[in-house]
C-alpha cells in the first residue's frame, strides 16, 4: 500500500482556499440575510406610507365634498337672498355683491409627482377657499339681518292695523290658509340646503326665521287685502254706533251689530270692496237690503236702502255703485244699516273704516309713507 505526500505548501495552500471559501459563504449568508431583513423593513414602511397617504387622500376628498357642498349652499341662500330683495324694493340694501361663482375644483393640484409640494398648495388653496366662504357666510347673515329688522318693522305695522281694526292676527292667519298666497303656488323638484361643513359653522336658523316671517307677512298682506275699508256713503253722520244701545222703538238696550250712517234720501251707497253680491232685495226688519262676500271671512251688509242698484250673483268693486239710501224695513229715518262680518262675527265698522288709510299703504306696499 502506497501512500501520495503532499507538501506542506500545497496542503498550507489548500487550507487557506478552504478558509477563503467558508469566510465567502459566511459573509454572503450574513449580507443576503441582512439586505432581505432591511428590504422587508423598508417594503413595511413603504405600505405604511402609502396607506396614510391613502387615508389623507380620503381625508381630503371628503373636505373637499364638504367645501364645494358649503359653497353651493352659500350660493342657494345669495339666490334666496337676491329673491327676496328683487321682490320688494323697500327691502333693497346697499349690500357688497357676492360672487361664489369663482369657487373652482381645479384649485386644488393633482400632481403625483410631487405630493409635498401638492400637499402644500392644497392646505394653501383650502385655507383660502374656506375663509372666502366664511367672509361670504359673514356678508349674508349681516344682508338677512337687515331684512329681517325691516320685516319685523311690517309685521309690527300690520298687526297694529289689525289691532286697531278689531282684528286678530291668528285668525287672519287662519282663514289665509286657503288663499293663494305667493309661498303657497309654488312647486318644483326639492333642492335642501346642505349645512356645509358643520351645523355650527354654516347655521340655517336666521334663513329658516326669515322664512318664516316672510310667509307670515305675505299672508297677513293677502288676507289684510280682503278687508273692505271703503266708507259706502261718502257724505253722512254716524247717528248710532257699534255695540250695546237703546233700541230707537223699544227704548230697551240691546246689541246694535253695525253702524247707522245718515244722510240725504237717495244719496248713493257704495260696495266697502271688492266681492259678489250673496243677496239683494227685501230682509225682513232690513227693509231692502245687500249682502256682499268680500273673501276671507269678510262680508258687508246694507240695510234700510231705498232702491237696490244690484243683484245677487253681481261681481262688485270697492265704491262702486250698489243702492241708495233709504229707510225702508224697521226704521225712524233716513239711514244707512251698516254691518261688517268676520268669520261668522260683526266687527265695529268705524274701527275698519279708520284704519283704511293704514290698510291702504299695505295694500300698496307703501309702509314707510
Amino acid at each position: 500500500m502506497s501512500f501520495v505526500t503532499i507538501s506542506k505548501k500545497i496542503q498550507m495552500f489548500c487550507t487557506s482556499i478552504f478558509l477563503c471559501f467558508v469566510l465567502w459563504f459566511v459573509v454572503t449568508s450574513y449580507n443576503y440575510v441582512y439586505i432581505n431583513e432591511i428590504l422587508g423593513e423598508k417594503d413595511v414602511e413603504v405600505e405604511t406610507a402609502n396607506r396614510n397617504y391613502e387615508e389623507l387622500e380620503n381625508q381630503y376628498s371628503e373636505l373637499k365634498n364638504d367645501i364645494l357642498k358649503s359653497a353651493n349652499a352659500l350660493e342657494q341662500r345669495q339666490q334666496y337672498i337676491q329673491q327676496v330683495l328683487d321682490e320688494n324694493e323697500t327691502l333693497t340694501e346697499p349690500t357688497e355683491n357676492i360672487e361664489i361663482d369663482d369657487f373652482d375644483s381645479s384649485d386644488f393640484v393633482d400632481d403625483e409627482n410631487d405630493r409635498e409640494a401638492r400637499n402644500l398648495i392644497r392646505d394653501e388653496s383650502l385655507d383660502k377657499i374656506y375663509v372666502d366662504l366664511k367672509h361670504i357666510e359673514m356678508q349674508q347673515n349681516s344682508t338677512i339681518k337687515s331684512i329681517s329688522d325691516k320685516v319685523d318693522a311690517k309685521l309690527a305695522f300690520l298687526k297694529e292695523t289689525l289691532n286697531s281694526a278689531g282684528l286678530t292676527e291668528d285668525k287672519m292667519i287662519e282663514l289665509a290658509g286657503d288663499l293663494p298666497s305667493l309661498t303657497k303656488a309654488q312647486g318644483g323638484p326639492f333642492i335642501g340646503l346642505e349645512n356645509g361643513i358643520n351645523d355650527a359653522e354654516l347655521d340655517s336658523s336666521s334663513f329658516d326665521e326669515l322664512y318664516t316671517k316672510r310667509a307670515n307677512l305675505e299672508d297677513l298682506e293677502m288676507a289684510i287685502a280682503y278687508l273692505p275699508t271703503a266708507t259706502p256713503p261718502e257724505k253722512h253722520y254716524v247717528s248710532s254706533k257699534f255695540g250695546m244701545r237703546r233700541d230707537p222703538i223699544t227704548k230697551k238696550w240691546a246689541t246694535h251689530k253695525g253702524i247707522d250712517m245718515a244722510g240725504w234720501h237717495k244719496t248713493p251707497i257704495n260696495a266697502g270692496g271688492d266681492g259678489v253680491v250673496l243677496r239683494a232685495g227685501r230682509n225682513g226688519s232690513f227693509g231692502l237690503f245687500i249682502e256682499i262676500d268680500h273673501g276671507n271671512g269678510f262680508r258687508t251688509r246694507y240695510g234700510h236702502l231705498s232702491q237696490v242698484k244690484v243683484k245677487r250673483g253681481d261681481k262688485v268693486e270697492a265704491n262702486q255703485l250698489i243702492g241708495l239710501m233709504g229707510s225702508t224695513g224697521r226704521s225712524v229715518s233716513t239711514h244707512l244699516h251698516y254691518e261688517i262680518w268676520f268669520n261668522g262675527k260683526p266687527i265695529d265698522p268705524l274701527k275698519v273704516i279708520k284704519a283704511a288709510n293704514d290698510v291702504q299703504k299695505i295694500k300698496q306696499q307703501k309702509y314707510d309713507s
